[in-house]
């Protein structure tokens, strides 16, 4: 099976990133994720231009943006011109909010205005008339085909992102048990549509760290273990595969996560530290959000949610070493999963004869 690789880039150092976006490109990966959370990180599309110029083969673009900061007529124009700039490898993805919602004062979106935002935005990068909100819309640039990606995670809108979007990126954990339900989900919703699976580019969201054991990776990735259970309840944690005895703790951390800290690890208030008073809730985020280990338990992880039917995965790269981390897991995972499988061997003369 062929396996893809992104990461996305929390930019904490605006001068490093030209350099960040052209080794990822060298070492190999797919996609770059650009962090859209205006409150807490660098504007999404100067990052943008910055991985257009420094990057030749990589596709990238937010990941994940949101329909409340910005009206689809600037979101297309944002998107398209990187389309433009980067010769076609602009990618575009959406999802309800969470940090960028929260420091600007709004709750995060409803799946119904995430569907209208996404085919208003589509629909006017194509060079379409569009209706939003009831005004009619459109745009007096050049069409551009950019792939439209959806963030999900519940039920309703892995249904949404199944029945209208390009891609879907997944966020609901990597073990072989919620990648079988979720991609029931999104098959429910892309089937709906006169679709199937296969119609869709499909990217599971998780962490991963390469260290001397599998407990010492889940360690350093509580972060962002912490961040992804706390995406998972700014609605609800219904429907989510939460075990019940864990259910308690979800909802305290939702209710005390602490969104100035959102994945930055070098914080005075950890939101690591919350998931660490939190034991079954630590133990269930970890083993369902995190690929961790020596590179040898990191590819035996890879290949099980293959087998489920995870191929492509999206880190989320937030620690201070992240070049460390990208070379090394390219030359130690990577790699290894990329080989192609030995042809099988052809029996000799000789061998056959002993066989007789």
């Amino acid at each position: 099976m062929r396996f893809g690789f992104g990461v996305s880039l929390v930019c904490d150092d605006l001068a490093a990133f030209p350099g960040w976006v052209r080794t990822v490109d060298e070492c190999g990966f797919d996609v770059i994720g650009l962090t859209d959370s205006p409150a807490l990180y660098p504007e999404t599309y100067v990052t943008g231009v910055l991985a257009a110029q420094n990057t030749s083969r990589v596709r990238f673009g937010p990941r994940v943006t949101n329909p409340l900061t910005r009206h689809p007529i600037a979101a297309a124009a944002a998107v398209g011109s990187l389309d433009v700039l980067s010769g076609g490898r602009a990618l575009y993805g959406i999802g309800a909010g969470d940090s960028a919602a929260h420091t600007a004062g709004a709750r995060p979106a409803r799946v119904a205005d995430i569907e209208e935002y996404l085919l208003a935005v589509r629909g006017l990068l194509r060079g379409e008339e569009v209706v939003y909100r009831g005004t009619p819309l459109r745009m007096f640039t050049e069409p551009r085909s950019v792939p439209v990606y959806v963030a999900a995670a519940g039920p309703k809108m892995l249904r949404m992102a199944g029945r209208v979007a390009d891609g879907v990126i997944i966020g609901t954990g990597v073990i072989p048990e919620v990648v079988e339900h979720t991609l029931s989900l999104i098959r429910e919703g892309a089937e709906s549509a006169g679709r199937s699976l296969s119609d869709l580019d499909l990217w599971w969201l998780c962490g991963a760290r390469i260290a001397e054991s599998r407990a010492e990776a889940e360690e350093r990735m509580l972060t962002l273990s912490a961040a992804l259970i706390n995406a998972h309840g700014q609605v609800t944690l219904g429907g989510k595969l939460i075990p019940d005895d864990v259910l308690p703790e979800a909802r305290y951390l939702v209710d005390h996560y602490d969104f100035d800290a959102h994945i930055k690890h070098a914080s005075a208030r950890s939101n690591a530290d919350l998931l660490r008073s939190l034991p079954k809730l630590r133990e269930h985020a970890s083993r369902r959000y995190v690929i961790g280990g020596t590179p040898e338990e990191c590819v035996a992880q890879i290949r099980a949610a293959g087998e489920a039917g995870a191929r492509q995965f999206w880190w989320t790269v937030s620690f201070p070493d992240k070049m460390e981390f990208v070379r090394r897991f390219a030359a130690e995972v990577m790699a290894p999963l990329r080989q192609p499988a030995p042809e099988p061997a052809v029996p000799t003369a000789t061998t056959a004869s002993t066989m007789d």
